[in-house]
């Protein structure tokens, strides 16, 4: 009885408890996996009738946005957090990790489209008022 309990608190994460207030970063999906992959570059196999693409903030600091799938934005304090997305083309299920400091009522955007190399990803963090300038890129 006591391994199921430890291995239940194991597995389980808590909320995240978005900030209100004043000053607040806001970080929202740019979701550019409309398009279906290249056969070429879509490695892997695809589950069949899977064309919907998805793209959604999973995580903030460890702790899931929502109980149910994700997010399209979240609200953050200003400072360095951790971000984990998710991304679903074609039956192609994946996460990705960054982290990066936020700056007080900063609007930014997360792009996330296909990635043109051995990854099937690529994320590309932006201000909202620059979208041209890229703060960070990662695939995965």
């Amino acid at each position: 009885m006591c391994s199921v309990l430890v291995l239940a608190g194991c597995a389980s994460t808590g909320i995240y408890d978005a900030p209100s207030g004043d000053g607040l970063a806001t970080l929202a999906i740019d979701n550019q996996l409309s398009a279906p992959a290249d056969d070429s570059a879509s490695g892997g196999w695809q589950m069949p009738l899977s064309s919907e693409a998805k793209a959604s903030l999973f995580k903030v600091d460890g702790e899931r946005i929502s109980e149910q799938a994700g997010a399209d934005s979240v609200q953050l304090e200003a400072g360095k957090h951790a971000i984990e997305v998710f991304a679903d083309q074609g039956g192609i299920l994946r996460f990705g990790k960054f982290r990066y400091d936020f700056e007080a009522s900063g609007t930014y955007q997360l792009r996330i489209k296909a990635a043109d190399g051995k990854e099937d990803y690529t994320l590309e963090l932006i201000e909202a008022g620059a979208p041209d300038a890229v703060l960070k890129t990662k695939n995965f």
